[in-house]
């Protein structure tokens, strides 16, 4: 149950002005307030028949009704209610009606909503959604969902059970029509059969599907017809093999004997050697690879055969893609003089300090933040040297005002996102020894199907935490665009600092 409502409906300034108004016309109208509270929830969900009571709570201090906008298909048990202490309504003491509402079957075949609404005076408190189903009902029996077709074929049924009108229809029909066919059943009324007929099948094992609807063209239950024929059949038709995978397993499900060979055009391809080339029945096919540091994708095809015995019979033959991914090389970036001039630094009275180069890197004082704009996606990683003890190390990932947050110092990491970006679910930080002056933070981004970012952090080349952006989280962080990279030292002027040396881009890998 939601808790007990208040709605105090009070309008000061519209009775001022209804007031004004009025006045233009010689007469004045009050506007009275309404105290109407109500315990109910916002929508009741009931079965056809047998549906169980439920009870709402009504208290107003005006008179109140609770009425349905079809009052023959339930009982109300108090559709209207006096007014109630307003005095003992505005401290919540005042005793609410607790009123039943009990709803008649429902004997149609379709389902229906009704609406309940809970009033008092002129306010109209809550509309209360109420969904009940129809006594309509369409099913396949279990045991016909699957039926297996000998290779011989010849005719096969399935029931229907309903109590309405309905169709069947071949799903795949344009790939089954040479051999597959409904010959009786294809619209019923009530309980009912399907019918249908194979051709004689002399191939590879093949599928068909029967998919049966209501009387609203609803599909309600989908039948899978197997003839029996030969089997071949890889898990996938195009494998794919991480840069240093060294092997990569594929099952195969088959009821013969089979062959696994390089393509005609791929038998010079040295890179992998196929281990299991002669194989019965279902297995799996087994593949040794290479580490791949081409800096490209290497592809190949594999030709799976059926063996036989004559020319007469029926070959099947399946060209399977094997790719494999390339050892993705980060580029590093050396803070020399050119690489300290090409970072943007922020000035304000928070960030007063100015980084320099000092022969070994990017000398960053405290307090000061520098900045790179519209940096590519994928993953940075900064190598710090010479952090000094009380410096607060900074890396934010900004993108159109929404910041990631990465800070660390006295031996933990802090992460966390501003409130544009949402709270982190579950956050892990990571700990470290504090006495250590070097460090590599990094933030990755990569691409998600659904167009948004996977983020992971690093420390020290070791992930610690991750998440995924979306509509609630992160809404700005959509794979493409362009990342603003803040790096700052917080700490003691004239006392803090820490040297940036190097950072390196690692670009995320892509199949395409």
């Amino acid at each position: 149950m939601t808790t007990m409502k208040r709605i105090l409906y009070s309008i000061l300034a519209a009775a001022v002005l209804i007031g004004g108004l009025a006045g233009c016309k010689g007469k004045e109208e009050a506007v009275t307030a309404v105290d109407l509270r109500y315990r109910a929830e916002n929508s009741y969900d009931l079965p056809a028949t047998s549906a169980q009571p439920f009870t709402i709570q009504v208290v107003s201090d005006k008179p109140w009704t609770v009425r349905s906008a079809h009052p023959t298909w339930c009982i109300i048990s108090d559709e209207s209610g006096e007014a109630s202490d307003a005095g003992l309504v505005f401290l919540g003491k005042a005793t609410p009606t607790v009123i039943t509402v009990q709803y008649y079957d429902n004997t149609e075949l379709d389902d229906r909503e009704d609406v309940i609404e809970i009033k008092s005076d002129y306010w109209v408190g809550k509309r209360i959604k109420v969904s009940q189903k129809g006594i309509a009902y369409l099913e396949i029996p279990e045991e016909d969902l699957n039926i297996d077709i000998a290779k011989a074929g010849g005719d096969y049924s399935f029931h229907v059970l309903s109590n309405q009108n309905w169709t069947a229809k071949i799903k795949n029909a344009s790939e089954v029509e040479s051999w597959f066919e409904i010959t009786n059943g294809e619209e019923g009324t009530l309980d009912g059969t399907v019918s249908v007929h194979a051709a004689t099948n002399i191939a590879e094992q093949r599928y068909a599907y029967v998919e049966v609807y209501d009387r609203h063209d609803v599909k309600m239950a989908t039948v899978k017809f197997t003839q029996d024929g030969l089997q071949l059949e890889p898990e996938t038709m195009e494998m794919r093999a991480e840069w240093n995978q060294a092997v990569y397993e594929l099952p195969v499900a088959s009821n013969v004997s089979w062959t696994a060979a390089k393509h005609e055009e791929h038998t010079s391809d040295g890179w992998y050697t196929i281990e299991n080339p002669s194989n019965t029945g279902n297995a799996n096919l087994r593949i040794t690879l290479q580490p791949n540091e081409t800096g490209a994708i290497r592809e190949s095809i594999i030709v799976l055969e059926n063996v036989t015995s004559s020319e007469e019979e029926f070959k099947a033959r399946k060209e399977i893609k094997l790719r494999q991914a390339y050892k993705v090389v980060p580029v590093r970036h050396i803070c020399d003089e050119a690489e300290v001039g090409s970072w943007g630094v922020t000035s304000s009275t928070s960030w007063t300090g100015t980084p320099s180069y000092n022969g070994t890197g990017m000398l960053v004082p405290a307090p000061t933040q520098i900045k790179k704009s519209s940096m590519e996606p994928g993953l940075y990683t900064f190598h710090w040297s010479g952090i000094t003890a009380g410096s607060k190390m900074r890396l934010w990932y900004v993108i159109s005002g929404q910041e990631i947050k990465y800070n660390f110092k006295d031996g933990t990491t802090d992460i966390s996102g501003n409130s544009s970006f949402g709270s982190l679910p579950n956050v892990q930080n990571a700990s470290y020894d504090a006495s250590v002056t070097t460090h590599e933070p990094g933030i990755g981004l990569s691409p998600l199907a659904d167009g948004y970012c996977h983020v992971w952090f690093l420390f020290d080349n070791t992930e610690f935490y991750s998440c995924d952006t979306g509509a609630s989280l992160g809404s700005n962080y959509k794979w493409g665009t362009g990342v603003d990279i803040y790096l700052g030292v917080e700490g003691t002027a004239g006392t803090d600092s820490a040297v940036l040396e190097w950072y390196e881009y690692t670009a995320p890998f892509s199949w395409d």
